[in-house]
């Protein structure tokens, strides 16, 4: 679409790991500075701390902010925990990033953590050292992990239509061959999701995006089930 010259310059340009990752820095680099670019005003911040897959310890850290009239929430930043993962650790990198990028503590206005004693302490905890920087900072007390055990026990008549939909999401995903046929199916379909979603327990979203993607799938499952005539 481009001609052939463009083509051409394309594929002089070096692919190798040095390059790519430089690239991928650069671009790093530049999202981070038009996000500072918005603090200009009043932001709040959540924390949370979370294990990848190497078991590395990372603090994330959350923005909303206003934008002309518009609330905006971006992720801040993802840095490894180094040390124990104590308050002061947590505290050192969180404070450590303000620096380094100018952002004054005095716009924080609020904070939301879970209940974990490194981060809701008054005392030695995340939230007294945030408020040696800014005192008049309010706190907030994520109720996501509440609302993840509230989830975990339902009706006995949702819990049977939890059951029936992962019943047919396994019988599919557990069959390398239905699940291409039922991949198939859906592109003929022209469906946008072309496959199912396995239901983790363990993740407290997982029920309604494995309900979601089976509700819009009904019409492709119903389909497929009436067609597979080994179905139990």
């Amino acid at each position: 679409m481009i001609g052939e010259s463009a083509a051409k310059k394309i594929k002089n340009v070096p692919l190798s790991n040095n390059t790519i990752s430089c690239r991928i820095h650069d671009m790093a680099e530049d999202i981070n500075e038009q996000i500072v670019e918005k603090l200009s005003g009043l932001f709040g911040i959540q924390l949370d701390k979370a294990t990848d897959s190497n078991d590395d310890a990372q603090l994330i850290c959350y923005l909303r902010y206003i934008q002309e009239t518009n609330l905006c929430e971006d992720l801040l930043f993802c840095r490894k925990i180094c040390e124990r993962g104590k308050a002061t650790d947590l505290f050192e990198i969180l404070n450590s990033y303000m620096i380094e990028n100018n952002i004054k503590w005095e716009n924080c206005v609020d904070v939301c953590t879970d209940g974990a004693r490194d981060m809701f302490g008054q005392y030695g905890g995340l939230q007294a050292l945030i408020k040696t920087k800014a005192p008049n900072v309010k706190w907030t007390h994520c109720v996501i992990h509440r609302e993840a055990l509230a989830a975990k026990k339902i009706t006995p008549e949702l819990n049977f239509v939890m059951y029936i939909i992962i019943k047919v999401v396994n019988y599919i995903k557990t069959r390398p061959v239905k699940a291409r046929f039922f991949h198939k199916l859906c592109e003929e379909l022209g469906a946008e999701n072309t496959s199912l979603i396995y239901f983790c327990n363990s993740r407290w979203l997982s029920k309604g995006n494995v309900s979601t993607r089976k509700c819009i799938r009904t019409t492709t499952l119903v389909l497929y089930l009436f067609t597979d005539r080994t179905t139990q």
